[in-house]
Parts: structure tokens; sequence; C-alpha cells
């Protein structure tokens, strides 16, 4: 006999979708059909279109394709043969699964000695970069690029979380002055040495032992990297502080479901770190391709920003609602259709 308990847990199931808990392989486009333009955000449709899509190719490319010259770098660097490095691109998620496993990371030193070590991510990064370039991934330096221009906005700029540089290569390619930060020496290591190679020069900044200068840059990107910081309302203080007067943020919140392929997600609330960012001297003025925010810099202990700090407060309870909303299922005829077989006791929902 079915418990109440798991009855209400299978409605649930039936009515909202579950938060994503982690990514799982990454897509071949070799063995995928082409992507349907019409079924991406105008931003990405946009971005994909844009003449600079060109300039992000060849900030991939060396002697060959884009998908070549990854495999063909990473191959180099770890002394391996390219389909090694090209089962590992596909899949970095198992490997970082057992990077992360093999030891405790619930305190600040096994964090750290992670970040330290991660190998998987430096795969996982340079094949999204080449799933940019084929549209089955959104390209976010040209859309950023793309905000900046239409609002005059140059000057430096500090990739934030660089990863394997691509982002700053772009920038850099785009006649912004650049600085890289990170956090993972593996990463940091990686990056300098594709930057160098590729003849991008750019400025290093290691978080481990290097603090970011004060009131330096116009803008800061961010990209899939503030749900990996363990002290969020330190980090946001201290882009707040290296950023000029009215300077520009742009960030994501990849928050997943608790799973062990999402271990390193270290926050699972976006809406929480939306209104941290505020807090710390943050006003949100756009988003792009529905995901990216883009945030400026205001003085953080000003009457304006205690009343909008305040309002966020308030509508706290209605972002959260907001969150769940956007995870229904809403109806269609064959949902409604199993839904109420669901309730007549005939059968199992499965979406």
């Amino acid at each position: 006999m079915t418990r109440p308990i798991e009855y209400i847990e299978r409605l649930a199931a039936l009515l909202i979708r579950p938060r994503k808990e982690f990514q799982g392989l990454h897509i071949d486009p070799a063995f995928e059909r082409e992507p349907d333009p019409n079924t991406w955000h105008a931003d990405q449709r946009d971005a994909f279109a844009d003449p600079r899509m060109q300039r992000l190719r060849e900030c991939i490319e060396l002697d060959t394709d884009c998908r070549s010259s990854v495999l063909s770098e990473l191959a180099t660097y770890h002394s391996e043969d390219q389909k090694t490095a090209y089962q590992k691109c596909i899949h970095w998620e198992e490997l970082s699964v057992q990077e992360w496993s093999s030891a405790d990371r619930s305190t600040t030193s096994g964090l750290q000695e992670f970040y330290d070590s991660v190998a998987s991510w430096k795969y996982d990064l340079a094949w999204y970069a080449y799933l940019q370039t084929t549209g089955h991934a959104f390209p976010q330096a040209i859309a950023v690029l793309r905000f900046l221009e239409a609002r005059g906005i140059s000057g430096a700029l500090l990739d934030f979380g660089s990863g394997i540089g691509l982002n700053a290569q772009f920038f850099k390619r785009s006649s912004f002055d650049v600085t890289i930060a990170d956090v993972s020496r593996p990463l940091l290591t990686y990056a300098a040495w594709r930057l160098q190679r590729h003849g991008d020069a750019v400025s290093i900044i290691d978080l481990n032992c290097m603090e970011l200068p004060t009131a330096t840059f116009d803008v800061i990107t961010a990209f899939d990297v503030l749900v990996h910081v363990p002290d969020f309302d330190l980090t946001a203080k201290q882009l707040h502080a290296t950023l000029k007067s009215n300077g520009w943020l742009f960030a994501n919140f990849d928050t997943r479901a608790h799973h062990e392929a999402s271990s390193w997600h270290l926050h699972n609330n976006e809406f929480d770190l939306d209104r941290r960012l505020k807090r710390a001297g943050f006003v949100k003025r756009h988003v792009v391709g529905g995901f990216l925010a883009c945030y400026q810099r205001v003085e953080a202990n000003t009457l304006s920003q205690s009343i909008r700090n305040g309002w966020e407060n308030v509508a706290a309870p209605s972002l959260t609602i907001g969150s769940v909303m956007r995870r229904v299922r809403w109806p269609s005829p064959s949902r409604l259709r199993k839904l109420l077989a669901f309730m007549l006791g005939r059968g199992s929902f499965r979406s």
C-alpha cells in the first residue's frame, strides 16, 4: 500500500520539474544534428551570427580547425595522444567526481587541494570552447562584447575564474586591457601556457598569493564561477572593491541539486546569491541570454542602495516562489491525461 508521503512525493515529481543535478557526457558535434537557431535565445542567435564569431574561432585555432586544435593542445600539454584527450573531454565529469572523491572536501584545506589538483576542468572548458563555435553552447564572450559596445564601454577587464583563458583571449583581441585571475593553479598554468602559444599577452593574478587591486577594472567577467567560491560574501566585496565606479560585472549562478557530480557547486539558491551580490553594492541592469546577469557597481553604503536592499528582502519570498514556478510542468493535453490516470491510480507519471 502506498504511504501518504510516497503519494505526495510522486505528485510533486509529477507537477514540479526537478532541479538539474549533473551535466553528464559532453556531446560531440560530429555525431549530433545541426543545432536549430530557432530554439535559441535571441542573444545566442545574434552572437553566433556576429562576424566576431570568427575571432572566437581564431582564439582556439592554431594550424588546424577548432576541434583538432583543442585536442592537439590538450594532448601536447599533458604528453598524451589525442584519442586519450578526446575521451577525457567527453567524460570530464566522471573524472571530476573521481578527483573530488579522492579526499575530504568538507574543509577549507580539502577544497583548496581540489582546486590545486583538478585536471578534468581543463578538458571540460576546452571542449566547451569548441562547442561554442559549432552552435552547441552559448558564446558568452561575444554576447557580452555586444552589450558593452552598444554602451560604449571599454578599458580594463578582469576575467575572474579565467579557466583556460579563452574569454581573456577574445577580449584582448577586442581591444580590452585584460587580466586573468584564478584560484586553481592547474587552470591558471594551462591558461598562461595557451595564451603564450597564441601570442596573447595578459596580466595574471594567482588568487592564492596575490590580492585584487583596488578600483582598477571597468569590467569583470565571472562566467560559471561564483557557485564554486566558498566565501561568497567576501568574494562579492572583493569584486566590488576592484571595480571602478559604475563598473560592470557579468555573472551567472549555475546552481545544482545535490548529486555526486555537482559537489563542487557549493551554493544551491541562485536568488540568494543574486541578493547577496546586490547587498555588496551591485545593481542588476540587464540579463544576457536569459541567464547571464549584468550588474553595475554602485556605492554600497548609500540611502538609495539601502532602499534597494530593503525591497529585495521584502520581495525575497515571491522570488523564491518564482524559482519554483519556473520549474512547474504546466498543463498540456498529454500531461493532463497522465495526471488524470495518476489521480485515479491507473498509472505513473513520466514526463
